[in-house]
């Protein structure tokens, strides 16, 4: 909360301190992330099938001109990020069984999001945008469900596999906005993640240690978000 504040009071004063007869406006926003995630699997891992998954992306924002042609666009979103994916695995046994599994996953990672994005206005209405993201995980939801395919002489499930999470994502944006009116805008603008935003272990039974607590494991997957991002503003 303490960085949202200071964010806003550094927007504020170079909103005050612009040299431009053009006005600051303040505005909201409302809009859809059609995201996903890049999942990086480690060595010998087979790759995920990914399904693009729908999440909101609303808050409010800034409209600060710089000069005539540039402006700083900053504004604090929750944005919901994640997507659904699929993968096969096969477990060797130390006692010479294998075990073929399939998994259905789904992640859906929520954030407080905050986009200092800068816009250079290359006609009345078209403007290109681009910036730095910085997302602060509030909320995470973790589905994981294993169907055994080919159970050879064994007839357990392993277990529940499970994501860790990092608190922080940092990405990038790049976009494009269209001013219908001066007031309001129609804005899509691509998200790339450039930090790992968690991992995804799959546990097994030799996890356990002599007590029966979790170890946790290597992890089986890195995720980084992306996501296309539409929306609407309307400027005050």
């Amino acid at each position: 909360m303490k960085k949202i504040i200071l964010f806003t009071l550094i927007i504020s004063s170079i909103g005050v301190n612009a040299q431009s007869l053009i006005p600051t406006k303040f505005g909201i926003k409302v809009g859809l992330n059609m995201a996903n995630l890049d999942i990086i699997p480690s060595d010998g891992v087979v790759p995920t099938e990914n399904s693009t998954q729908m999440g909101i992306a609303a808050g409010i924002c800034v409209h600060i001109p710089l000069s005539d042609k540039w402006y700083i666009n900053p504004e604090v979103l929750y944005s919901q990020k994640g997507a659904s994916f699929n993968y096969d695995f096969t477990h060797d046994y130390e006692v010479d069984q294998r075990s073929e599994y399939k998994t259905t996953n789904n992640l859906v990672l929520s954030y407080v999001e905050l986009n200092p994005t800068f816009s250079f206005k290359a006609s009345d209405k078209i403007a290109l945008n681009f910036g730095p993201s910085v997302s602060f995980l509030i909320s995470e939801a973790y589905s994981n469900n294993k169907e055994l395919t080919d159970q050879g002489e064994v007839d357990s499930l392993l277990l529940v596999g499970f994501y860790e999470s990092s608190a922080l994502d940092v990405g990038l944006n790049i976009g494009i906005s269209y001013f219908i009116t001066e007031r309001l805008v129609v804005n899509t603008r691509i998200y790339t993640g450039l930090m790992e935003a968690g991992e995804i272990h799959q546990p097994y039974p030799e996890d356990l240690d002599n007590s029966g607590n979790q170890i946790v494991p290597n992890a089986e997957y890195a995720v980084k978000n992306r996501a296309v991002v539409f929306s609407l503003s309307y400027l005050f």
